[in-house]
């Protein structure tokens, strides 16, 4: 009787000390490693761990669990500058244990370039901050060497980056796995546009494209008529929305108006589980931000874009409208422009716009994932 006991209690310690695994069949995960490849193009933020960083921690996650391929990710601008963004999504891969998922640097000059000063002026357009370092640092910073902009930096990772651009890494692996990738274009959509542009069969042969980019029914963020991401290259976008992808979804500025990070949200998140990635939002947001402020609360735009894709179901409010962007210079560069399906100019394409999801369950869901050690 006193072995069986014994046993017992061994075969409880072990239990205990099992990393708990979160239920998730409740969910209707749609996506599968083997048919759902994925490349992250972001414009990931070192100096603020926000919804850029959840983003690549879903992703990262689907990745482990067999959700998805997380064939790489590839650095943009309009947050930060590319070398920047080049840092963090390399810290975060190193923290996270994934120094297996490639990084590629892009560009953070747009295909019409950096307006100068009396271009500016002259049509009254807005030069944000990404734009300013760009222009005063150029060429002189790199993922590990931030210069002036160290300040802003976690520190380097040993990690680096391959040779290929990002462009060239989208090419490549589009042709290698046709019709399996789709593009989360969170950041600029310079990096694109270029795939695009250098092999005219690029789109075609994705599975899509997800944009995080745009305002459709409300203001821009950093003019009243343009969202960040595309106002920081509209001929990028442009190039993009007219090129043949068999799917465009397009999360617009729209959807941070309804879907908030919260101290109950991000603390559900560390409730979930204790591992590197829920102790890097502990240390980069929660303390940061969160634990001596319970009524702050921040938008989020990019957080949503990998779980719609896993899980459409979230989705509670969207519809399908023909889209098209301002690129003539003045007031209005760089606006999104939305007509019913069918009824757009011939530069308008026809996308899936996302405006809202059930907050509530996104982010059970993402606390599920990022909590289980897969």
């Amino acid at each position: 009787m006193k072995k069986l006991t014994a046993f017992l209690a061994i075969v409880a310690l072990l239990l205990a000390t099992v990393p708990a695994m979160a239920d998730l069949s409740d969910y209707q995960i749609v996506t599968t490693a083997e048919t759902h490849k994925v490349i992250f193009d972001t414009d990931n933020e070192t100096d603020w761990f926000g919804d850029d960083s959840f983003a690549l921690l879903l992703l990262l996650q689907a990745d482990a669990a067999g959700y998805i391929d997380l064939l790489g990710v590839t650095s943009a601008a309009a947050n930060v500058t590319v070398a920047e963004a080049t840092t963090a999504n390399l810290n975060m891969l190193e923290r996270a244990g994934r120094g297996d998922i490639p990084v590629a640097i892009g560009t953070d000059i747009p295909l019409a370039g950096l307006k100068d000063d009396a271009t500016i002026e002259a049509y009254g357009l807005t030069r944000i901050n990404c734009m300013k370092q760009v222009l005063e640092y150029g060429d002189s910073i790199s993922y590990d060497n931030l210069g002036p902009l160290e300040q802003y930096a976690w520190g380097y990772s040993s990690l680096e980056p391959v040779e290929q651009t990002a462009w060239e890494f989208m090419i490549e692996q589009v042709h290698k796995y046709p019709g399996q990738v789709t593009i989360m274009a969170v950041g600029a959509c310079t990096n694109v546009a270029l795939a695009i542009l250098n092999d005219p069969t690029f789109a075609e042969n994705t599975a899509g494209i997800y944009y995080m980019g745009g305002s459709i029914d409300v203001p821009g963020n950093d003019t009243p008529c343009a969202e960040r991401n595309w106002y920081y290259d509209p001929e990028a976008v442009d190039v993009c929305l007219n090129a043949n992808w068999p799917l465009q979804v397009i999360v617009p500025n729209d959807i941070s108006k309804n879907q908030k990070l919260t101290y109950d949200r991000i603390n559900l998140i560390m409730e979930a589980g204790d591992n590197a990635l829920t102790q890097m939002i502990r240390e980069n947001a929660f303390a940061k931000r969160f634990e001596n402020n319970p009524d702050y609360q921040e938008s989020l735009w990019d957080a949503q874009v990998p779980g719609i894709f896993m899980c459409p179901d979230f989705i509670t409010e969207s519809d399908v409208r023909d889209v098209a962007i301002v690129t003539d210079l003045g007031y209005t560069y760089g606006e999104s422009v939305a007509w019913d399906e069918g009824e757009g100019p011939e530069r308008a394409a026809t996308c899936q716009i996302v405006y809202n999801v059930d907050g509530d369950a996104y982010w059970q869901f993402m606390a599920d994932m990022i909590g289980t050690d897969f």
